[in-house]
């Protein structure tokens, strides 16, 4: 039986070279492409932190050029979080060494071009805003229907937000292309911010000390750009958490089916995930036709556990 085929979508701050050390290390999946979007920094240091990543991988994975900003608004990036270079300053007093080049097409067209080679055996999971897919879905309409799983790390389904009081970044970033993903695709597995920063499913400190002690040259790599932040008795992850329920579905424990869209109005209520949770199940009440999120709730932290330590290996 072949190997699941996966497209990654990421703007490479310190929790996409996680995911992508995740990916990139799994025998059950295959990463068939890699593509960029500007999100947690600028486009041109999301590039440089993929080449690096993939370089460190030994796994010489094709990486594309995707969208600089947004759809309709300007890029705010996340400087903020993880460095100036969105990897706790790893590039400082580091000059780039042996990275290869992107492919010559841009990133939406290369989710088209995998999606027509591979239908109905590829899957894509994006970890950052999700500008390309859009992007791809409104040259191709018939897109959709190419993939077999979407799996998305993004949104704040019961309003609980990291962005604004209400909103995840990765949604926040570009509400419109998020917009047209929840609206476009049958049905996406959102791995959500509250999800990921549930008490049960974060990390203790031991942990986090132990996942900086790679061996191979990506685990090194990932052990210099994961920070332990003093005060803490715990850390969260969420996009190494989003790329191993794509190497092993089973880590979800329970999920649920629900219908949810995109806020696009509003001052404090823009780029909100609104979720019909109590009255999905009521007929007479229900004005939404169709359930398009499976939503993970609960997940087996020992098998995510595994796959970090793996990865860095």
């Amino acid at each position: 039986m072949s190997k699941p085929l996966w497209i990654v979508d990421t703007d490479a701050g310190v929790d996409d070279c996680q995911a992508l050390a995740v990916a990139l290390t799994s025998p059950e999946i295959e990463v068939v492409a890699i593509t960029t979007v500007a999100g947690n920094v600028n486009l041109a240091q999301v590039v440089k932190n993929t080449a690096e990543t993939i370089r460190l991988s030994g796994k010489p994975v094709p990486y594309y050029i995707g969208a600089d900003r947004p759809l309709v608004s300007k890029l705010v990036s996340a400087e903020g979080i993880h460095g100036a270079d969105g990897l706790n300053n790893y590039w400082a007093g580091r000059e780039p060494q042996g990275l290869a080049s992107p492919e010559s097409i841009n990133a939406a067209q290369a989710i088209i071009e995998f999606s027509l080679k591979h239908s109905g055996n590829i899957n894509i999971v994006t970890i950052g805003p999700v500008t390309n897919l859009a992007l791809a879905v409104a040259l191709d309409p018939d897109l959709p229907g190419r993939f077999n799983r979407v799996v998305v790390m993004g949104g704040a389904v019961h309003g609980k937000g990291n962005r604004t009081v209400v909103s995840e970044f990765n949604v926040w970033c570009d509400p419109e292309a998020a917009f047209i993903v929840f609206e476009r695709f049958p049905l996406l597995e959102i791995v959500s911010w509250e999800t990921c920063t549930e008490v049960e499913h974060q990390f203790s400190l031991e942990f986090l000390h132990t996942y900086k002690q790679g061996t191979s040259e990506i685990g090194k790599f990932i052990g210099e750009i994961t920070k332990i932040h003093e005060g803490r008795s715990t850390v969260f992850f969420c996009d190494p958490i989003t790329l191993a329920i794509c190497v092993d579905p089973s880590i979800v424990i329970k999920d649920t089916l629900r219908y949810g869209v995109v806020e696009l109005g509003g001052g404090i209520t823009r780029g909100m995930t609104v979720v019909n949770w109590k009255r999905s199940d009521e007929v007479e009440t229900n004005l939404t036709p169709r359930c398009n999120l499976k939503i993970a709730e609960k997940l087996d932290m020992e098998k995510i556990r595994a796959l970090f330590l793996r990865s860095i290996h």
